[in-house]
């Protein structure tokens, strides 16, 4: 009988140990080994890391009896970690079976693909097919009076004021005649160009400041877009200072100065907007070469995290310069379009100043645009566009606030838009809805609480992100 027993606790203690020892898929290397020593479960979840998106756990009490051998020096899993002498998707890739879950917002961790590249595809050729704002950078020639009607679509309605100053006719009328109508020519081929320096593109040839009220300076009138490094333009017209030309851009028509533009014979063209082979910029936004490189820019890869970036020579042409860029920052390809991916590159813009037209900083608009594009996904710029194209609608017109936390909860993540604003819907947490969005009100992007709030009362669509239906 005592034989019997020793003998079933010898099982049991093999298998609890086989149990504990799960946490390896056994796939060690000769340069990097995980060595379990004595491990314990005890059903318990252990936080062994975290970053902005997720917390990194075991299912058990384990970590502590980790530790990671690379090329024959060993480390505690803690110090691995804490000193980045190795990432945790390193460990993950060589057998350690840590679980991962979403921070701050509690959904349901989805990884499946919203869209593939085929259906993403559809998705923007359906946008496109809605509005007017997405501009076609093919085209070869254009007459004078379709580059007039381009130019003098801006306009000034007075009053309007620069500081303290009353703005009239006679005090603009520099920024009016610096536009050179009178030279417009019909062009029969568009001479092209590649933005190598984040730009402002503006109404008029001007860095002169417009506002809409006496002493309020948050919105220069003159500003309307930013635009990202190696953003293709067609250049139609040049300003009387030659220091500025106006052009076509993927979404946006208007002046940029001339030193943020390099010219391009067709090839180079090609090269640079088409790639075979390309990074999507992943993070907020980081410096290469002293170059801001924003979240969404498309760059040529070729290879070992090396891609090309365009500079301008010396006779004002794109040439390729090659430059490192570490894989925390750019991803090769577009990112799987995934529930989980689209909150994770939402909230890497977290406190990133808000600016109208993305002067100084980002909107509400071209932050949801620079989302989606690292996914594939091209949007209208600005949110009047953004609201009648990039998905299906769901009107929540007279609707009260908890009919429209009804809908707006079923919807995960959705866009959310009001009178001049657009919100990304991340979920709930605590029985609280949340958005995050750019917003003037905290002159930042930020997470709010979507009940009872202002924001709520005057939602009036949701716009579907998931669904071809449109």
């Amino acid at each position: 009988m005592k034989k019997v027993i020793f003998i079933i606790i010898l099982i049991f203690i093999y298998g609890r140990f086989m149990l504990n020892n799960n946490i390896f898929k056994r796939n060690n290397t000769d340069d990097l080994v995980i060595k379990d020593n004595t491990v314990y479960c005890n059903n318990i979840e252990e936080i062994i890391y975290e970053d902005d998106n997720y917390i990194y756990y075991f299912e058990c009490e384990k970590s502590k009896n980790i530790s990671i051998i690379i090329k024959g020096k060993e480390y505690t899993l803690q110090d691995t970690l804490k000193n980045n002498i190795v990432s945790i998707d390193t460990l993950i890739n060589n057998g350690l079976d840590i679980k991962k879950k979403l921070k701050n917002i509690d959904i349901v961790e989805d990884n499946n693909l919203i869209f593939n590249l085929e259906q993403i595809n559809l998705y923007n050729k359906k946008i496109k097919d809605k509005t007017n704002k997405i501009y076609d950078m093919n085209i070869l020639s254009i007459t004078k009076e379709e580059i007039y009607n381009y130019i003098n679509s801006y306009q000034i309605e007075f009053p309007k004021y620069n500081g303290r100053e009353k703005l009239t006719i006679e005090k603009t009328k520099d920024i009016f005649n610096n536009r050179n109508l009178d030279n417009i020519q019909d062009l029969e081929n568009i001479p092209k160009g590649i933005i190598i320096n984040r730009a402002n593109l503006r109404s008029f040839p001007s860095d002169k400041c417009i506002y809409d009220k006496l002493n309020v300076t948050i919105h220069d009138k003159m500003q309307e877009t930013e635009l990202l490094v190696n953003t293709p333009v067609l250049i139609l017209h040049e300003s009387k200072d030659k220091l500025w030309n106006f052009v076509i851009t993927p979404y946006y028509v208007g002046w940029v100065k001339k030193e943020n533009i390099a010219l391009t014979t067709d090839d180079t063209y090609n090269y640079f907007i088409n790639p075979n082979n390309f990074g999507i910029i992943t993070t907020n936004h980081i410096i290469v070469n002293d170059i801001v490189l924003d979240m969404s820019v498309k760059l040529p890869s070729i290879g070992n995290n090396e891609y090309i970036l365009p500079i301008k020579d010396k006779d004002g042409y794109v040439v390729k310069k090659v430059v490192y860029i570490d894989s925390t920052d750019i991803n090769n390809g577009y990112l799987p379009y995934t529930i989980d991916n689209i909150i994770i590159q939402a909230k890497k813009y977290l406190n990133e100043p808000y600016s109208f037209g993305g002067k100084n900083g980002i909107d509400c608009s071209s932050y949801i645009g620079n989302i989606f594009r690292t996914f594939g996904l091209y949007f209208p710029r600005n949110t009047a566009d953004q609201k009648d194209s990039v998905g299906e609608i769901i009107t929540l017109e007279g609707k009260s606030n908890q009919e429209k936390l009804n809908i707006i909860s079923e919807h995960m993540p959705c866009l959310l838009y009001k009178d001049g604003h657009v919100m990304l819907y991340i979920g709930i947490n605590d029985n609280t809805n949340y958005i995050i969005h750019a917003n003037g009100k905290d002159m930042k992007v930020a997470i709010t609480k979507l009940d009872n709030s202002t924001y709520l009362k005057e939602i009036n669509r949701i716009v579907l992100i998931d669904s071809l239906n449109f």
